[in-house]
């Protein structure tokens, strides 16, 4: 009886374990890789067949956009923990913050683009380069990755969620797309409409403007939360936000493969 009562007791544990962990990596699965999805159909012929030579069956972007969330437990991986964000408070701008020594987005981005355009460097160097440069990409482009230091890009900023805890990052990380219950092979067919010269446009942005875009938009969005409890209406208001966000850093992450593999 004492040997069932510890077997159920740790299968329970294990599918809590699971279930929490669903939860943790549902942007992950979702919002970065539909970026991914977008970029995939914008993608040169050429910078198609580098991708192949250099990831090999992994050659499909929405599988390797996770990669930098996925290694989050190895402690192998830490010095890339603050590559996920930059802060920038209030009343401060790009220029006049003080960098973090650890390195933040904007520099992971540029490093890992400075990579793949060196032919002298390994496949393996510009396989690393390509997952972690596809899965900033997205991060980049969500507001409160750029968010203020002092409330951890909105991590502190605590709201409820149709009636449940949350706080105002978690929203827009997850919230917001789970709620549609969508794949992100859905949302990235709904959000890819672009013309040419809308991509051409959004294609010559360099990191630094994609920063100021999210910056200016995190400023925003601290500023219309009201009293907290957000549900139907804020994702009637804000829902179409975040589609411009994911098909737009699907767009630039493409226009950067393509210009690092021309």
């Amino acid at each position: 009886m004492r040997r069932n009562y510890y077997t159920l007791s740790l299968f329970s544990l294990l599918l809590i374990f699971l279930l929490n962990h669903s939860e943790v990596w549902a942007w992950g699965q979702t919002g970065h890789r539909a970026v991914a999805h977008v970029a995939e159909n914008h993608l040169t012929k050429k910078a198609k067949k580098e991708l192949e030579n250099i990831l090999g069956d992994s050659a499909y972007l929405p599988m390797v956009s996770t990669w930098m969330d996925d290694i989050k437990s190895d402690k192998k991986y830490s010095f890339m923990y603050s590559w996920h964000y930059i802060n920038i408070d209030e009343g401060e701008t790009f220029e006049s913050i003080e960098r973090s020594p650890k390195g933040d987005i904007v520099k992971a981005v540029d490093e890992m683009i400075a990579i793949l355009e060196d032919e002298s460097a390994s496949k393996r160097k510009k396989g690393m380069a390509v997952k972690v440069l596809t899965h900033l990409i997205g991060d980049l482009h969500q507001p409160f990755h750029v968010g203020r230091k002092t409330d951890l890009g909105g991590n502190k900023v605590k709201v409820t969620w149709f009636g449940k805890p949350s706080n105002i990052h978690k929203v827009w990380d997850s919230e917001m797309l789970k709620s549609k219950e969508l794949s992100y092979t859905e949302v990235a067919f709904y959000v890819d409409r672009a013309t040419k010269e809308e991509v051409d446009r959004l294609q010559s942005a360099s990191t630094v403007d994609m920063m100021n875009e999210s910056s200016e938009l995190a400023t925003k969005y601290y500023s219309n939360i009201g009293d907290g409890k957000l549900g139907y209406r804020y994702l009637y208001d804000h829902y179409g936000v975040l589609e411009e966000r994911i098909k737009i850093a699907g767009i630039r992450l493409a226009g950067i493969l393509n210009r690092a593999f021309a």
